[in-house]
């Protein structure tokens, strides 16, 4: 048969077979009928397209659907646990988001997972109000949670998920409470006398063996509570107050005037609260490890040209525990006439007990430094996956260690009662040790706000509320 021929009957049946399928789909609508105009070529193309498109139909039809579509949600919970524990946080965090069922399990609170967290910031000056503002510090959002356990309390500290609450009654006694944000868990303390600013724990409140201990702000005075008891048990040493205390590998240690560290072992004083019961809430057998530390040479240096060339310099000490350390940190400040306090520069500085001193710390590695008065803690940033590693976050602090929100009210609105600008005072900053010598820091910190809260939004509620973050 000639080509001709052949072209002219296979161009009819395309055409025949496109008009078919068109009156198929809708008989009312008009379509293209201009298919016996256009070229062989192209028939041919929208012919194999057609004829290809019909073959998929077919194969998916009879394949099964899961070889498409995997089912996730059957992946055992260990594999899950295994997978998400090579991953960063943040990973975690995305991964959660699969599907309902691996929400589920990333979303449980996991014993081994109790160390996970993400750092927030809890707002000072809210104790009237039943719902508090936090900032996700990574997320850079703000959370508004409920907690009308906390109506007319100060928050006076934190353990990771647990606040510190504070409510001051009349004649100078406090009441005070360990709240959960998270949980909704409380822990009624014996209330106390309004002489003491920072509390300390040992542990986690949950673990029921963890121990309580108060600075007193006048003296050198401890006070201990540990639960179950009905009371605080005190110990007093000669010698002004202790600036700062933290808890490190089953001991307390605390930092006294200029370098010197006080050491006190938390089964030491469990054995001294057992024996001590009956007498009036002294404790008279607390052994304490006394450390004599040598003064920095590079600090003395330092110090004393700073203090040559501003008048009223001030150095705020704080401790903290850090990837298996003790870290004394120096926060140089000037309180200014404007009711602002500038923060020029930090030092680092770990404990080395064997030598006796202090080992001046250039660089923090992987660690991200969280500091406030009312606590201080540390987080991995590659743990985390976000952040800025060998760098200090830190907050608006107030120039003397020994005040609490509940005293200084009368000092609210100073500034605007004198008329100060404030337009350059801040919250929180963050300092990184790289930059140290390459550009000026300064942060203006307002003197009218108190010190925002630092503490861990745990893991678990985050798989749970918070969705997906991204890398920043």
């Amino acid at each position: 048969m000639p080509s001709l021929l052949l072209e002219a009957i296979n161009r009819r049946f395309i055409v025949k077979r496109m008009k078919r399928r068109n009156k198929k789909r809708n008989p009312k609508k008009k379509y293209y009928t201009g298919w016996s105009s256009l070229p062989s070529f192209q028939l041919e193309a929208i012919h194999r397209r057609i004829i290809a498109k019909r073959r998929r139909t077919r194969h998916k039809k009879r394949e099964p659907e899961n070889k498409y579509y995997p089912d996730w949600s059957s992946l055992p919970q260990g594999i899950l646990e295994l997978i998400a524990d090579k991953m960063t946080l943040i990973d975690c965090l995305s991964i959660s988001k699969v599907c309902r069922s691996w929400n589920i399990v990333l979303g449980e609170e996991l014993p081994c997972w109790q160390r996970h967290g993400f750092p927030w910031l809890l707002v000072s000056g809210q104790q009237n109000k039943e719902v508090r503002t936090c900032i996700s510090i990574f997320e850079n959002r703000v959370w508004e949670l409920e907690l009308p356990e906390a109506q007319g309390k100060y928050c006076w500290g934190s353990f990771r998920d647990w606040l510190i609450m504070v409510k001051d009654l009349d004649s100078f006694h406090l009441e005070v409470n360990l709240l959960n944000l998270f949980s909704r868990s409380q822990i009624v303390l014996p209330s106390i006398w309004n002489f003491y600013h920072k509390m300390v724990l040992s542990g986690l409140p949950s673990d029921n063996n963890f121990v309580c201990m108060l600075l007193h702000s006048q003296y050198r005075e401890l006070a201990f509570w540990i639960p179950g008891a009905q009371s605080w048990h005190k110990h007093k040493l000669p010698g002004e107050p202790f600036q700062d205390a933290v808890f490190f590998n089953g001991s307390f240690y605390l930092l006294g005037e200029g370098f010197n560290v006080w050491q006190i072992d938390v089964e030491n004083i469990y054995s001294s609260i057992n024996d001590d019961e009956y007498d009036f809430g002294t404790l008279s057998k607390l052994e304490i490890q006394f450390h004599e530390l040598k003064r920095p040479e590079i600090l003395q240096l330092q110090e004393g040209m700073i203090l040559q060339n501003h008048v009223g310099y001030q150095i705020l000490r704080y401790l903290v525990e850090s990837c298996g350390e003790i870290l004394l940190i120096f926060r140089y400040f000037s309180a200014k006439q404007d009711v602002l306090l500038e923060t020029q520069k930090f030092e680092v500085y770990s404990l080395d007990c064997s030598k006796s001193s202090w080992k001046k710390v250039e660089n923090l590695g992987d660690q991200m430094i969280f500091l406030g008065k009312s606590c201080s803690t540390s987080f991995s940033a590659k743990e985390i996956g976000v952040g800025i590693r060998n760098s200090i976050y830190f907050s608006n602090d107030q120039p003397s260690p020994w005040w609490n929100e509940w005293d200084s009210d009368h000092l609210k609105g100073i500034s605007a009662r004198l008329g100060f600008n404030k337009t350059e005072g801040r919250d929180w900053g963050i300092f990184n040790l790289d930059n140290e010598d390459q550009k000026p820091f300064c942060f203006h910190g307002d003197i009218d706000n108190w010190t925002y809260t630092w503490f861990t939004a745990p893991s678990w509620w985050c798989f749970r509320n918070i969705p997906m973050i991204g890398r920043s």
